[in-house]
């Protein structure tokens, strides 16, 4: 079975938001076969920044709507926006 790379843009409820912190307790959170390989803080405007996730993952089907339930789920996190799919 293959994989498949899934880039996320993470928007947070305010603009103090620890993303240190949501980084950290990402990988714990994924279903299994999942892997998260890369993040970074992205600014957007007014001191507002977004968080953008790689995530790499078995290639089955659900696993997309999976991740995203995860991510969507995560505190203080009030939009989840799929930027791309992709297979490896």
């Amino acid at each position: 079975m293959g994989k498949v790379a899934m880039k996320y843009r993470l928007m947070p409820e305010s603009t103090d938001f620890d993303f240190e912190a949501l980084v950290g307790t990402i990988p714990s959170r994924l279903p299994a076969g999942s892997e998260m390989k890369d993040s970074r803080v992205v600014p957007v405007a007014f001191g507002l920044k977004s968080c953008e996730v790689m995530i790499v993952a078995t290639d089955q089907e659900g696993v997309a709507d999976a991740v995203e339930g995860v991510l969507s789920s995560l505190d203080g996190i009030q939009s989840v926006e799929s930027l791309e799919t992709t297979l490896l």
